[in-house]
């Protein structure tokens, strides 16, 4: 065997063995390393503040959606823990708090929510009613305000499409002189911005189709109520239907007969018809024509026909 083999094969054993040894101390080494760093990591997470504990409240919330004049019973009704920090001042915190002791629906009259209340909603001493209760539009209206009913129709009604909880704007037409030989009308807004309690005897805010109502009665300040009787008995009340979440007043000026008749002819210049314009045809040339032929002193007439001749295009001068 030559002595370069001998010489490879001991170095590759060598080599071999060298690696061994080293693979094996790494190994120890790291499994030294995670033995000794596991106590610590068990102290630390043992030594790590828990976390606080958030304080709770029970409050009666709804178990499904009420809508106003709805009987309460315990069935529509539960109690679960809200964050004290998120639950209401005043709310109802128990079943007991809702139904007192004596509760007996056939004999105490039943409760029922004086407002539409959803599911999960907190439950809230002043929208449900006490015992014997039924679900009266006083209980809807704002204090400081009042209800009043207006005259309505198919066309001042917004033909029917008006729902509680709307706001409208009322509108007065009213005739200030009588006397006067042709009648003037006039067009005020007599209030802006007025929320619709109820239409007829219907305080239901869901109703799917527009019914035409009779009367719709508004939520107004004491002295716009006075207003809206006056200007029932001198005119013709109409209401205007807001879009949703349009609240705040707007500018508006008064209209009368004589400002529509202005407004209606101002910048019509092209609803006013034109008056035709007479096109006289200019008369075409005759088609003989009389030519006068000089022949010493002796002068004849002669008749030719006359030759449409070809409009020349020709811009230069002759005998350019």
């Amino acid at each position: 065997m030559r002595t370069n083999t001998l010489v490879t094969l001991g170095a590759s054993a060598v080599f071999g063995v060298m690696a061994i040894v080293l693979a094996r101390g790494w190994i120890e080494g790291a499994v030294e390393d995670e033995f000794r760093q596991a106590p610590i990591t068990t102290a630390t997470q043992s030594s790590a503040p828990a976390p606080s504990r958030v304080a709770t409240v029970s409050v009666v919330v709804a178990n499904s959606d009420l809508l106003f004049g709805d009987e309460l019973t315990p069935d529509v009704l539960r109690v679960v823990d809200m964050p004290e920090d998120m639950a209401p001042l005043d709310a109802l915190q128990g079943l007991d708090d809702v139904f007192p002791s004596d509760y007996a629906p056939l004999t105490t009259g039943p409760l029922v929510a004086l407002d539409d209340i959803r599911m999960n909603e907190v439950i809230l001493p002043h929208r449900i009613s006490g015992l014997n209760g039924r679900g009266s539009l006083s209980a809807r209206i704002r204090p400081g305000y009042r209800a009043v009913s207006v005259r309505v129709d198919d066309v001042t009604g917004v033909a029917g499409f008006i729902v509680p909880g709307d706001l409208v704007d009322v509108q007065y037409i009213s005739e200030p002189d009588p006397s006067a030989d042709t009648p003037i009308y006039r067009s005020d807004v007599l209030l802006q911005s007025v929320r619709v309690l109820a239409i007829d005897q219907s305080q239901n805010r869901r109703q799917d189709a527009p019914e035409v109502a009779r009367t719709v009665t508004l939520e107004v300040s004491h002295m716009d109520a006075q207003a809206l009787s006056i200007a029932q008995e001198r005119g013709v009340l109409s209401l205007v239907l807001r879009a949703v979440g349009e609240a705040l007043p707007s500018t508006t000026k008064s209209l009368d007969t004589r400002q529509l008749d202005r407004r209606a002819n101002s910048n019509s210049a092209a609803k006013k018809p034109k008056r035709p314009v007479k096109v006289t045809p200019k008369k075409a040339p005759p088609a003989i024509a009389q030519i006068t032929v000089i022949r010493g002193d002796a002068t004849q007439s002669v008749s030719v026909r006359r030759e449409a001749l070809p409009r020349s295009t020709d811009t230069d001068l002759a005998g350019g």
